[in-house]
């Protein structure tokens, strides 16, 4: 969750094959979903690929705050679609997961090799 009011800007999404620049709008946040959400609410929101690059030279001097904060549930804790995320047309995506498992597969994926 980030509060925008006087960020340097810099904060870029992945969409439609390439980086693109979030807008700043004042008073605002813009918020990060993990993965698990996306499983949660059955890709209805979903977790997007996001980086801060250095912001424009003008912007240097104007401090950024940033203080990440990460919650995983609980290892036996199952991951599933909300069933209110579910129907006949928008059937479940994912297989249920725990949290545990989640993260494990999550972890060797990104060490692997």
């Amino acid at each position: 969750m980030l509060h925008q009011d006087g960020a340097p800007g810099g904060l870029q999404v992945h969409r439609d094959g390439g980086w693109q620049d979030a807008p700043l709008v004042p008073g605002t946040f813009v918020v990060h979903l993990g993965d698990l959400m996306s499983r949660w609410t059955n890709d209805r929101w979903v977790s997007t690929l996001h980086r801060v690059q250095v912001p424009v030279r003008e912007r240097w001097g104007v401090p950024r705050l940033s203080i990440p904060y990460f919650h995983q549930p609980n290892d036996d804790a199952v991951i599933e679609a909300i069933p209110t995320c579910v129907d006949v047309d928008n059937p479940p995506r994912y297989a249920p997961i725990t949290s545990g498992e989640n993260l494990t597969y999550k972890t060797e994926s990104t060490f692997a090799g």
